[in-house]
């Protein structure tokens, strides 16, 4: 069951006992992996209208994959591959084609949502690396972080 923050139970709109040092933040992803060994691999589940659906692997090329990556907070990805099984429910995406500079999946050119000529059997997988580089001003430059044991450093 998907709810918006103002369906929780609280005290009231401007009933508090906290400074702005205790203010909450949070990460939306509109981007998963399914089925992985891993939290960076997995089949490419991707959040619309209330649902999530899979990515179909027709034309879907390493700079769709390494904008997923990118988009998970990654870096880049090692392989875009098909082996993390069949998904169910919605195809929302086909014929992905990124050009490599996107911010989200989402922003990639596609054949629009909901539209494809596929099945699950062509369910997309990534496998995300687990070094990054931070820092510079291209992204072929900065410093090295590797994600190791739930973190970056």
């Amino acid at each position: 069951i998907l709810m918006t923050l103002d369906q929780c139970s609280f005290d009231g709109w401007g009933v508090h006992d906290c400074g702005h040092d205790e203010d909450a933040g949070v990460v939306c992803k509109s981007v998963r992996l399914m089925e992985g060994s891993s939290i960076k691999e997995g089949r490419v589940e991707i959040f619309h209208s209330g649902s999530w659906g899979t990515v179909c692997n027709d034309y879907f090329t390493q700079p769709d994959a390494n904008v997923i990556c990118r988009q998970m907070g990654y870096g880049t990805a090692r392989r875009q591959v098909a082996f993390f099984g069949s998904g169910t429910g919605d195809i929302w995406l086909d014929d992905v084609n990124c050009y490599g500079s996107e911010q989200t999946l989402e922003s990639c050119p596609h054949k629009g949502w909901g539209s494809h000529n596929c099945g699950h059997s062509e369910d997309v997988g990534v496998i995300c690396n687990d070094i990054t580089l931070v820092g510079g001003s291209l992204r072929s430059e900065g410093r090295v972080e590797i994600y190791q044991s739930g973190s970056w450093g």
